[in-house]
Order: structure tokens, then sequence, then C-alpha cells
């Protein structure tokens, strides 16, 4: 199927399902596993010289696992975007990186308050650049077999606790004059870069494909965000620095695409009644049961949210009445391509009709 095609499927069943206020409705996508090159460690390339070689890597491992979903109708659109691992959230704010094997790292900018009067936002900051020039060299590469995705961004905290580094926890403990000094400025930040990131991505039938879910969401959405930094505060902490800046983040777009770890969920109920939330990301973590496989948990943590959750076939079908108490994006992990044809038939019958 040709992503021309594609796209006229996928988003009327987007359109429908965003818009939905009754639960049980569901979108599905799927992945099969099938061979991929290997992606050299990333701290073996100089991006300044060899980035869009990286990013040829990045398009030889998505070629063959478009190609294995080919005739299956699910509601992704293939696509791609930049993308470096952690850093590339925050970097553009000027910081200095350090490559990985598979991710990258933000050094910390801020190390007395001074150096937050001195932070500036400029298109000529490397990261910035990189991220500019990736999405211009991968618009070349199209051939109408793929569109750009949005990649994404940090919420205001953990943007913040990028730039600042841990010093961060102690900061909204014992300077909370300049903590919030700080969470102001990566507000207005993102909003400058975030804006810039959409006009970069393919903007289709007025809205975008995003990163984690490869899926239309419609005009301006944000997404997708994480505050991991979250996590590991108190409900109250996330109320006086999280929230209130999220919401205003949130209230000047479209729509809102949350990521979302698991492992620690005590902020999600507030989080869960931010503007505009659209779907909500559950991202497994270790030493505790997938969240399709621990749903009550989940239910009562996210409101009402939508929810993106991830499964294998068998837990799929375990679970898919469970899953009818909200609307879900269901995404399944597949051994082949018939076992994935397979199980968006499933989901499709189950789903109330979009």
């Amino acid at each position: 199927m040709r992503v021309i095609d594609r796209i006229s499927r996928v988003i009327p069943r987007c359109r429908s399902f965003y818009a939905a206020r009754t639960p049980g409705h569901f979108l599905v996508s799927v992945s099969v596993a099938v061979p991929t090159p290997s992606v050299p460690p990333l701290f073996q390339f100089d991006m300044e010289r060899q980035l869009e070689e990286y990013l040829d890597h990045l398009l030889a491992v998505a070629r063959p696992r478009w190609a294995a979903k080919e005739g299956i109708d699910d509601d992704t659109i293939p696509s791609i975007c930049p993308f470096f691992g952690a850093a590339e959230h925050s970097a553009w704010t000027g910081a200095q990186v350090r490559l990985q094997e598979d991710t990258c790292l933000a050094t910390p900018q801020i190390h007395t308050w001074d150096d937050l009067d001195k932070l500036r936002l400029s298109e000529e900051a490397p990261w910035y650049g990189y991220m500019k020039r990736g999405y211009h060299y991968l618009r070349q590469r199209q051939d109408g077999s793929f569109v750009l995705s949005v990649r994404g961004a940090d919420m205001p905290m953990d943007l913040a606790n990028a730039i600042r580094g841990d010093d961060l926890f102690e900061d909204m403990l014992v300077d909370k004059a300049n903590a919030h000094r700080l969470m102001a400025w990566c507000t207005q930040a993102i909003r400058w870069y975030y804006d810039r990131l959409l006009g970069w991505a393919d903007e289709i039938d007025g809205g975008h494909v995003y990163f984690y879910n490869s899926s239309w969401m419609g005009p301006r959405v944000l997404g997708h965000v994480s505050n991991d930094a979250a996590t590991i505060c108190s409900r109250d902490i996330y109320d006086e620095f999280g929230f209130p800046y999220e919401k205003e983040l949130a209230s000047s777009y479209g729509g809102l695409f949350y990521h979302v770890h698991t492992q620690h969920m005590q902020f999600l109920p507030r989080a869960a009644t931010l503007p505009g939330l659209m779907l909500m990301e559950m991202t497994p973590d270790p030493q505790i049961p997938p969240p399709i496989e621990d749903l009550r948990r989940i239910l009562t943590v996210t409101g009402g949210a939508n929810l993106l959750v991830y499964g294998d076939a068998q837990q799929i079908r375990k679970n898919i009445e469970s899953l009818k108490a909200r609307n879900v994006f269901i995404h399944a992990r597949c051994k082949t391509a018939a076992e994935a044809a397979d199980i968006v038939r499933f989901v499709r019958g189950h789903s109330k009709p979009l």
C-alpha cells in the first residue's frame, strides 16, 4: 500500500477515535519481527561530518520493518524523523552532548543562577542545527514510501532537569524562586523550539504523524512529551513545579500526547487533567508487570485518558475486555505478518465503530 493510500484510510479512523466520548474504541498498530541491518554505535559518528550517514542507517533499519507490514491495514503511517536519544530533547538549548552506544546525554548548562541569565535560544546551537539538517536530509530521501514525523519534546520539568542537572531536585526544596524562574524559561523555550519542529515535519491534512505511535493526531498536537523527572518527585512537587507549567504549555496547542513510565505514577492523576490530553503512552519499565497486564492500576491513576498500550498477541487477546474500559491505541508486537494481520482483525472486531 502506497503511503498516500494508507493516509486516506488511517486519518478518518483517527479523527473518529479522538472525537469519541464513550469508551470501547480501539486504534491498532502492529510491528513484525524481521531482520534489520545493524547500526554502528552512535559514539562512532561525528555528527558535524557524518549526520547524513547516520540517518541512512536509520532508514536502512526502517525500510524492512515497513515492508513487513505491506498489506496490513493498521492505523499507522510509515514515518521517520531524526532521532539520536534523550539529549536531542534538550540540546537545542546549546548544551554539549555525550554520545553513547544507542542514545545521547546532554551536559548540564546551569551551574550557578547567573548561567540562567546567560542562556539564549539560538538557531546557531549545534544540536538545533543537527535536527533541522536531519529533517532536510530525510525530506530529500522521500520517495513516496514514508512521511516525516514529529520527534517530540520534554515538558518543562524534564528540560529543567537536563539543563540544571540533578541539583534541580534540591532547588525545588530550598531555592524555589530560582526553580520557578527556570521552569518559566523552559516553558517559553519549548514553545520556541516545538513550533519549529512542527514546521520541519510533514503536515498532512492539517495534522502530523508522531514518533511514538507513527500515527496521525490532528492539528498542532504537542507530542510526544515527557516528564520523567516527575517519577522521582512527590505529588506536591509535581503540583507546584510540573503541572502549572505543563498546563500553560498544553493550552497553547490543539492537543497533547504524553509519554509515561509506569513504575512510578504518583503524579498521573493530576497530569491526566491536562487540557487537550488526547493520548497517554504507557511505557513498560523493568521489574514491574507490563501495563497491559497491570490494567487495574493503570486505569485507576489515569482518569479518563485515552491510552497507548503495548502487548503481544496473546496479551491483547487475554485483556481485550478490560481494555474496553477506555479508548485505547493498542500496539501489537508480532512474530509474523500473518499474526499481525490476524490481531488487526481481532482488535477491529472488538472495537466500537470508527
